[in-house]
């Protein structure tokens, strides 16, 4: 896979970023695009745990609720006249379809609740990205609103460490009733989580905020303080996690902006990955195991996620097409955790669930065009750095899931950011000129 000189910004290092233009429809626009911002990142707000009730038999979450409400709205903007069928679409219908009839075909369609509601999260949250954040104007009033939230959630993470209390948590089961969330600590330190269900999953989305804001901040400043506020949410999660990708997203950066004339610069970046790999795989005899393990700062963390995936791999042998829906594995180690997305996906709905999945990320990331178009107007700039800002943001999420499993809001995250990016991606084709005759 390779991320073309497209999805780069063209003007050099040093040179401002133009804002978007902004019109009257535009200012317009302004409360329709707050309402729909407040709905879709409402699930960074509400605790999942603690804030949901039930409707037939599923758990009905503030981040459910906000793309359910607006999936209807949605699937009327995509058949609008002008937008095109993009691979990710057919790939994300595919998904949420496969797991409800994998599903259906293990426990029937009367244990069907909770898969339909994991699979329909994802389908309404990619219905959402892909219709609404079309336009520069409304990716940038989406940034502004997350970034808004970040730094609540920033603050809330600094008051959890001085207090040794989850107090979104606590906050939430005190308003909704139940009981909160149990607080985890590593090293006599409480670990920071914030509004969301765990400390990877709240130190994990602030490197994803990070590799997004380093792309959409318009000088330097706004940049490094944007960047040091993600990162101080990374370090109060101790999550090595988070900190990986964190680095990761950084170091991707740094490198676009240090070559911007290397035209093929994406294309030896991955080259050079892919060559590492193939090293890594003919030296190591465990290599997913040495990934694993070089990924925790615990290394008895690590010894225990290669435990996890001896026994989820040789489980899924067993069933490969199909999985397990939710039903118990008989398996200790496996009905109690599973750090990985790919593995909890193939287990419960065997391992076409996953390709489709991977398929959905890479149809969104793959390069709209092989040369850029030259357009130096804020909207193509606008394009150009987001675009490569939500690239980054897929590999990082299919990264970090090899040790992070996300469910409830960031898994609802996840497929906004397939349909954003397959927007953007969409959004490059229509500027690109036509092929030649």
């Amino acid at each position: 896979m390779s991320v073309s000189r497209s999805l780069a910004p063209e003007a050099p290092p040093a040179a401002a970023w133009p804002a978007p233009a902004r019109s009257r429809s535009d200012a317009e626009a302004g409360p329709r695009r707050l309402m729909v911002n407040a709905l879709v990142l409402m699930g960074l707000v509400i605790p999942g745990w603690e804030a949901q009730v039930q409707i037939a038999g599923a758990k009905m979450t503030a981040g459910r609720f906000g793309v359910t409400v607006l999936a209807i709205p949605a699937l009327v903007l995509l058949f609008r006249r002008g937008r095109r069928l993009m691979a990710a679409d057919l790939a994300a219908l595919l998904t949420a379809l496969w797991m409800i009839g994998a599903a259906a075909s293990v426990g029937g369609f009367g244990e069907l609740a909770s898969p339909a509601a994991e699979s329909l999260q994802f389908l309404f949250g990619y219905l959402v990205g892909r219709a609404f954040y079309f336009a520069p104007a409304t990716l940038d009033a989406f940034m502004r609103v997350l970034l808004g939230l970040t730094f609540a959630m920033v603050a809330i993470a600094i008051a959890e460490r001085l207090t040794n209390r989850w107090l979104a948590h606590d906050a939430a089961a005190a308003l909704f009733g139940g009981s909160a969330l149990t607080p985890v600590s590593r090293d006599g330190a409480i670990r920071a989580t914030a509004t969301l269900d765990h400390p990877i999953q709240f130190g994990v989305f602030c490197a994803l905020v990070n590799a997004l804001v380093l792309l959409w901040a318009r000088n330097g400043a706004q940049r490094a303080a944007l960047s040091l506020l993600c990162l101080v949410g990374c370090l109060t999660s101790q999550s090595s996690a988070a900190l990986m990708a964190f680095a990761l997203g950084s170091a991707a950066y740094a490198y676009d902006r240090l070559l911007p004339q290397l035209t093929a610069r994406w294309r030896l970046f991955w080259g050079l990955v892919g060559a590492a790999l193939c090293i890594l795989f003919v030296l190591v005899e465990h290599p997913i195991g040495w990934i694993v393990s070089h990924l925790t700062l615990d290394p008895e963390s690590g010894f225990f996620r290669m435990i996890i995936w001896d026994r989820a791999l040789a489980k899924i042998d067993e069933n490969p097409l199909t999985g397990y829906a939710f039903n118990l594995l008989n398996d200790p180690i496996l009905d109690s955790t599973v750090d990985c997305v790919w593995l909890v996906e193939a287990l419960r709905y065997g391992a076409p669930a996953i390709l489709l999945l991977a398929w959905a990320n890479i149809a969104a990331v793959w390069p709209a065009r092989r040369r850029g178009l030259g357009e130096d107007d804020a909207a193509a700039v606008t394009d150009r750095r987001l675009n490569l800002g939500f690239a980054i943001v897929l590999l990082l999420f299919m990264f970090s899931s090899i040790t992070v499993h996300f469910w409830n809001y960031m898994w609802i995250f996840w497929a906004l950011c397939i349909g954003i990016k397959a927007s953007l991606r969409e959004r490059l084709i229509a500027r690109a000129p036509p092929p030649p005759a």
